[in-house]
């Protein structure tokens, strides 16, 4: 399970950093140029993925790494490496994007925020394995009944806490973008019918989201740091 073991230590380890003081974390956020912000229409298409990588704190990481280890070894073994590896990658595309370029479209520049950590990506393994066992019953041993509902309730509990206390932050939108992109992309590999309709439903929606990247008309944060002309 290369990708798996992978992944895990490069959330290990950039977090390991973070702790040793409350100025590495700052400088991973920003400085080093890997959290989500609005240099991403300056060409830094990697800040999607690499913040998906980094945490808020310890819990936080191990909250990720429990359903970390349940459904990406079953994926690995199922799939393999490389696609695993392409799920992981597009999943964070699409949640983090999501987040961001959603979650802070209308927000003043004061209070516009950035977003790291693996859940979306989780919710969107959780999808494809939600889609998954449907087609193949053992897959339902990655993600039992049991687990589904909690994710559920946990979504849910997510989006009351941010409605009511502004002041915290939870990815809800990465949350349901990555279960929504996971179940297409389950849809795209597991299914035995219209497949080809599928794949090009997931194309076309990924890029769509992709798309963002190089510009988003009316999003508080392009509209004030990225030249027109550059941005045209």
């Amino acid at each position: 399970m290369p990708v798996t073991l992978l992944l895990v230590g490069a959330m290990l380890a950039l977090e390991w950093i973070s702790l040793t003081s409350p100025a590495r974390r700052d400088f991973l956020y920003d400085s080093a140029r890997l959290a989500i912000w609005w240099q991403v229409w300056e060409g830094q298409w990697w800040r999607p993925f690499t913040t998906a990588l980094l945490h808020g704190g310890v819990l936080h990481l191990l909250m990720n790494l429990s359903a970390m280890f349940a459904f990406a070894p079953t994926l690995e073994v199922r799939l393999g490496s490389f696609r695993l590896a392409t799920l992981v990658v597009l999943l964070a595309y699409v949640s983090t994007l999501g987040q961001y370029m959603i979650g802070n479209y209308s927000v003043p520049l004061a209070e516009q925020t950035t977003m790291v950590g693996f859940s979306g990506v989780l919710f969107g393994l959780a999808g494809v394995l939600f889609v998954g066992r449907h087609f193949h019953p053992d897959l339902e041993a990655a993600l039992p009944s049991g687990t589904t509902r909690f994710f559920a309730f946990w979504f849910i509990i997510c989006v009351v806490l941010t409605w009511f206390w502004k002041e915290v932050h939870i990815g809800n939108i990465a949350h349901g973008a990555g279960f929504l992109f996971g179940a297409l992309y389950g849809m795209a590999i597991f299914a035995p019918n219209h497949r080809r309709r599928w794949i090009a439903s997931s194309v076309v929606l990924t890029a769509l989201v992709l798309s963002s990247m190089w510009a988003m008309p009316g999003h508080v944060a392009y509209e004030n740091y990225v030249p027109h002309d550059l941005g045209s």
